[in-house]
């Protein structure tokens, strides 16, 4: 609190330089981050929690961030793009490294396994927190773009064409994909108790089952040996 030994009134704040505001408000998204990354289960997320945790009046918050969902928002926002970025540069090592569309699409699921149990706090907000009023809307599509692309690799490794019915049917396949994914990092985070098997095993397992579960007969020798995964390097 700052003191008032004169009897001056205090100078007008200041506006900020162009670029402090945005600096402010990313100061803010990384300290909600932090919050939510080691929020104990049954803590209330509060605004006046946030500006603690950025070391600024509870006031500020408000400039940028009218209200609780408002930044809950934009939270999401950017983890969703970093989970899209990750997903990405796993595919792009995989490519280089020589691996085909079962490889890309094995490495997009490693990397969103890994990162649920690294970080199950932004996991548990992304998948499993409160729902925002704002992020109902489907013309938003926050968590689309999570699956074209596995529909794309889908696709591709069982030989299918881009009739409707056929996309649809691999996008279903995605869900069912992403389904399972998430069925392992919420039990491990949530059942922590229970001795798991190696989840990173359980992803290729997964992927491989469901695949070659719904592959057509017309795919032939080629088809299927695009569903054998690589030996797991030891």
């Amino acid at each position: 609190m700052i003191s008032q030994k004169s009897g001056k009134s205090k100078k007008p704040r200041q506006r900020n330089r162009r670029g402090e505001g945005e600096l402010l408000r990313a100061e803010l998204l990384e300290a909600a981050m932090r919050l939510l990354e080691k929020l104990s289960p049954g803590t209330q997320f509060s605004l006046r929690a946030v500006a603690k945790e950025a070391k600024i009046a509870p006031p500020s918050v408000y400039i940028h961030f009218k209200d609780k969902d408002a930044l809950l928002l934009a939270v999401v926002q950017e983890l969703l793009a970093e989970q899209i970025a990750l997903r990405h540069a796993a595919e792009e090592e995989a490519a280089k490294a020589g691996g085909g569309a079962w490889d890309r699409l094995l490495a997009r699921s490693l990397a969103y396994v890994k990162f649920g149990l690294e970080r199950r706090g932004h996991y548990k907000l992304l998948f499993e927190g409160q729902v925002i009023p704002r992020m109902s809307n489907p013309g938003l599509a926050y968590s689309q773009a999570l699956l074209s692309r596995t529909t794309e690799l889908i696709q591709i490794i069982l030989g299918r064409g881009d009739s409707k019915h056929e996309v649809q049917a691999s996008e279903k396949l995605g869900l069912l994909l992403w389904s399972c994914l998430h069925g392992i990092v919420s039990l491990q985070i949530n059942k922590p108790t229970f001795i798991w098997p190696d989840a990173l095993e359980l992803v290729a397992q997964i992927q491989k089952s469901l695949l070659t579960a719904n592959t057509p007969a017309s795919v032939s020798a080629p088809g299927a040996g695009a569903l054998s995964p690589p030996p797991a390097s030891r």
